[in-house]
């Protein structure tokens, strides 16, 4: 989506003004009673991860509104199994934009999937989003990937000419495909800043990496941000998400509601206002069971982004 915007896209850009209500009535239709359980479920460490990880959560009771992508703090308790157990002592959650690769029949697109890390500095915060990428964490949606191997990010800083991402000492080359552009992405929307990003390794800057600027037209035309990958709900669901902001960006986005059959039981779609667009499903007359929202340019030939959630 190259466009003259390019160098805010996914940082401060108007359809991030919509992330403001993404933690507070993303799923208002989850009755209080069952907030507490499904923010526990959600946020039990998968066998695979090795480090403490929040798994984004928007079920939780009492968590206030989220401020622009990058460094939003959650201001609630989101509880992890347990009952008490933090990351440490007083850890606070935050909200941070992740960068994943999607393979598609139209290409392959960079996916923002927002995640939770343990809130604190903003360097910290981007460290611990660049974290994200690493194979061994990695996204919550199982149609994105990524190309960044373990112990890729050892330290993030903000330096005079930008800022500067120190690279584990297995890491000898450029990664291939979008793996740049995961990493700038990722640590620009966090840090706020659209200055050039230079990777470097223990013997110095990485060939080929350096002053690294985020390239908007590797950026997925359309993306569901919210809801989270695998929520479990009932009643209403609300669906946001971003757009291109290209003049040649969708101006409509379509969707479709897809049963576990793969059968379409609901289509429509909803204009494309300042980059964002949300819409609301009534789940009330659909069997319980596993569904896929799945949502494209309706003006526009673009990729397919998806979320799988299940009605009870």
């Amino acid at each position: 989506m190259a466009h003259e915007r390019d160098d805010i896209d996914g940082l401060d850009g108007p359809d991030d003004l919509a992330l403001q209500r993404l933690l507070t009535d993303a799923v208002a239709d989850v009755e209080p009673h069952d907030r507490l359980g499904e923010i526990r479920r959600r946020t039990a460490p998968a066998p695979r991860r090795t480090r403490q990880r929040w798994t984004l959560a928007v079920l939780g009771a009492g968590v206030a509104t989220a401020s622009v992508v990058g460094a939003v703090a959650l201001a609630g308790n989101l509880g992890l199994p347990g009952g008490d157990d933090q990351s440490a002592a007083g850890s606070q959650p935050a909200l941070v934009g992740t960068y994943f690769v999607g393979e598609t029949t139209d290409g392959t697109w960079l996916y923002r999937e927002f995640q939770v890390v343990d809130a604190g500095p903003a360097t910290d915060r981007a460290l611990a989003a660049l974290r994200r990428l690493e194979v061994d964490a990695g996204p919550e949606d199982p149609d994105y990937t990524t190309l960044w191997p373990d112990g890729s990010f050892t330290s993030v800083a903000v330096v005079d000419d930008g800022i500067r991402v120190e690279l584990g000492s297995r890491i000898r080359a450029v990664p291939a495909g979008l793996a740049l552009q995961q990493a700038v992405q990722t640590v620009q929307g966090v840090l706020q800043q659209t200055t050039p990003v230079t990777f470097a390794t223990p013997d110095g800057p990485l060939a080929g990496a350096t002053s690294v600027r985020r390239d908007g037209s590797v950026v997925a035309p359309v993306n569901i941000s919210d809801p989270v990958e695998g929520l479990e709900t009932s009643g209403t669901l609300v669906v946001r998400g971003r757009a291109s902001a290209a003049r040649t960006g969708p101006k409509r986005v379509a969707w479709e509601l897809r049963d576990a059959t793969d059968e379409v039981v609901r289509a429509g779609d909803v204009d494309v206002t300042e980059a964002a667009w949300t819409m609301t499903l009534d789940l009330s007359d659909l069997a319980p069971g596993r569904y896929v929202i799945a949502a494209f340019g309706a003006d526009v030939a673009t990729a397919t982004d998806t979320r799988t959630f299940v009605v009870h």
